[in-house]
């Protein structure tokens, strides 16, 4: 099989900010907005302590105050620099790839005793950081600190943009190379496991191209870590930043057919198409360029076959289903086309020579709704989505920004605006679903553009004074996007885990889905925009509050399945609900409305056979007729019951 890294380009992180055209949003307004604030008062949070968050990113100011104690130690748990090999095969690093630097380093370097020269060249990681955990120590009554300011960092430099030279820093180079992910996922669990604490992972990056179904393997890789029975671990991803731009592509081919997908190529970059299809069809290919028309190339004659082509034009690979990039496991053939001349018309020609099933996705990067990469885009076949295909994983969790504030004063008191979506409404360049196999792709929105967060005082985003803001010392500016709306979400979950740490992903990814409120901009939801609505911290506390853990009734085995009426019934506000289960088996309790729909799930985790009771206090739910459903993987049953306040 091909390795991944022949897809780099196209897996390739393109999270770029144009941060001209950014907007202020402080993040003390974002705490009011989705009423952080009020959830810790109300349940008495730390903002996070006790609660590991893993962020997957550029790197980190690791000098900044807002990631150190008041006695200015670090606030940093570990980094691991998996852009730099030099510390591969150090006795402290059991993964063979990247530096690991421990806390001691960390507070050894900020006294001065030994240097360090880890750093977040570009800015992103630190803005990123700031939003999720920052406690504002450079601002007025720590007025920026972030969503979970208690929390303990730990810091994953994933990926980097590179950075020119800038003041004293020198360049950096880009680097990207997802199958670096598992080591990545596995020091963050080990850290967090040494540190007794439960983790929250970020990975702030991501653009379209890959499967986008939730089978390639680095979305299996999360689906293994994380999900139903694994307590105490989730991860975010956020749906991308390609959204409002015509770079997905859907079609059926009939037997026989001859379709043309047409491209506008509007850069001098490279611009990269992948397109899937079924694995028992056969797509005969023609390429045109500006220049001549190439091919037709045979499809594949087996789904273990691949070809490659390669001229000064392009680079194309049409894949068989079992050598596909990505590593899926949907069964469907890969059509990757590298597009490397001038700027112009290309067309894809596709014959149906074979055809069973006919339908085809296909995705363009870059093509965004604004910048040097708006001339990028699909003319003909133009299909909903922009959804990039981690988030795609059945359990992570994908948030989508929308915008609250679209202007700002800078350091040097010059007002700057800008229009990118309405107060309220999505970020234009939010990315959508449906994912390509027909989920919403999206759970929750946040308020990620625009807000004030943390700035690396030595990064490359620094030195663009229009985004330092007055008042912010250099030390803080603007940030938004997609990249701003995951970390408030992951900031919530941090405060969801201190408040029950033994969370798993798919219980905290049905609270923020049932917690998320509507409003005239999301309208009826969930929907492939906004998934389930606006995201909403004091709601989701609320309901991991609830959930009190199932007790078990004594040490007798049941013969069979069974599922009591709750007593009493008629009830206000608690009542108990009683239920056996022969064998050790995964339980889903779980309550709905008249509607059907999920008002809340009350189990969700493996159980050993026996009889368990579940008092379930409703005192934050309306009068009414409500249904409870007990599910393994053998036994199914609903039964009834009245709420009557």
């Amino acid at each position: 099989m091909k390795n991944l890294f022949l897809v780099k380009q196209n897996y390739l992180v393109l999270i770029l900010i144009f941060l001209i055209n950014l907007s202020v949003y402080a993040i003390d307004s974002v705490r009011v907005e989705t009423r952080i604030d009020e959830a810790i008062a109300q349940f008495k949070l730390t903002g996070g302590e006790g609660v590991a968050v893993a962020i997957l990113d550029r790197g980190v100011d690791w000098r900044s105050d807002d990631f150190r104690n008041d006695d200015g130690t670090t606030r940093i748990a570990a980094i691991f620099d998996l852009t730099d090999d030099t510390g591969a095969n150090w006795p402290n690093n059991s993964y063979g790839v990247g530096t690991i630097y421990s806390s001691e380093q960390i507070d050894s370097a900020l006294n001065n005793l030994r240097p360090l020269t880890f750093r977040d060249a570009v800015g992103h990681g630190s803005s990123t950081t700031g939003i999720v955990l920052g406690n504002g120590r450079n601002s007025a009554n720590n007025k920026w600190r972030g969503v979970a300011p208690k929390a303990t960092l730990i810091c994953i430099k994933f990926t980097t943009e590179g950075a020119p030279a800038h003041g004293s820093e020198p360049a950096e180079d880009p680097f990207y190379d997802p199958t670096r992910l598992p080591a990545a996922i596995d020091f963050a669990k080990e850290t967090a496991s040494q540190l007794g604490m439960p983790c929250v992972m970020l990975a702030n990056f991501g653009s379209v191209g890959g499967p986008t179904d939730g089978t390639s393997e680095l979305c299996r890789e999360i689906d293994t870590n994380f999900g139903a029975g694994i307590p105490g671990l989730v991860f975010i991803t956020g749906t991308s930043d390609d959204g409002g731009a015509p770079n997905r592509a859907s079609y059926t081919i009939s037997q026989g057919e001859t379709d043309t997908l047409k491209i506008q190529k509007g850069s001098n970059a490279s611009l990269i198409l992948d397109l899937w299809y079924d694995g028992d069809d056969r797509f005969d290919v023609s390429i045109k360029t500006p220049t001549m028309l190439y091919g037709p190339y045979p499809s594949p004659a087996t789904n273990n076959d691949f070809t490659q082509i390669s001229n000064s034009e392009f680079l194309y690979y049409h894949n068989g289903s079992n050598v596909a990039f990505y590593n899926p496991t949907n069964g469907k053939r890969e059509i990757y086309l590298r597009i490397d001349g001038a700027p112009g018309d290309y067309e894809l020609i596709l014959n149906g020579a074979t055809v069973t099933n006919g339908k085809y996705d296909a995705t363009l990067n870059p093509s965004r709704f604004s910048g040097k990469f708006s001339g990028n885009f699909f003319e003909n076949h133009l299909a909903e989505g922009s959804i990039w295909d981690l988030a795609t994983a059945f359990n992570n969790i994908a948030p989508n920004s929308y915008v609250k504030k679209n202007s700002w004063v800078d350091i040097d008191g010059i007002s700057r605006s800008v229009n990118e979506g309405d107060i309220g409404d999505l970020w234009l360049g939010s990315g959508v679903g449906p994912t390509f196999d027909g989920r919403l792709g999206i759970d929750v929105s946040a308020p990620g553009d625009r807000l004030v967060t943390t700035y690396g005082s030595a990064s490359y985003w620094a030195t663009f004074r229009f985004n330092l803001i007055q008042g912010g010392n250099g030390v803080y500016g603007i940030f938004g996007a997609v990249s701003g709306a995951s970390p408030i979400v992951t900031g919530i979950v941090a405060l969801m885990l201190e408040l029950k740490p033994d969370l798993d992903a798919v219980q905290v990814k049905q609270i923020l889905q049932q917690s998320a409120r509507s409003d005239n901009f999301t309208g009826t939801t969930p929907n492939t925009h906004w998934g389930y609505g606006k995201v909403d911290a004091l709601n989701a506390l609320t309901l991991v509050s609830q959930l009190v853990s199932v007790e078990k009734e004594d040490g007798s085995i049941p013969q069979n399945y069974n599922l009591s009426q709750n007593y009493p019934n008629p009830f206000n506000p608690s009542t108990n609900i009683q239920f056996a289960i022969p064998q050790s088996s995964f339980v889903t309790l779980e309550v709905f409305n008249a509607l059907g729909e999920s008002i809340g799930v009350l189990v969700s985790e493996e159980l050993n056979a026996g009889t368990y009771n579940y008092d379930w206090n409703a005192s934050d739910i309306t009068s009414g007729i409500y249904f409870y459903r007990l599910q393994t993987a053998e036994f199914v049953e609903t039964k009834k019951m009245i709420l009557m306040k």
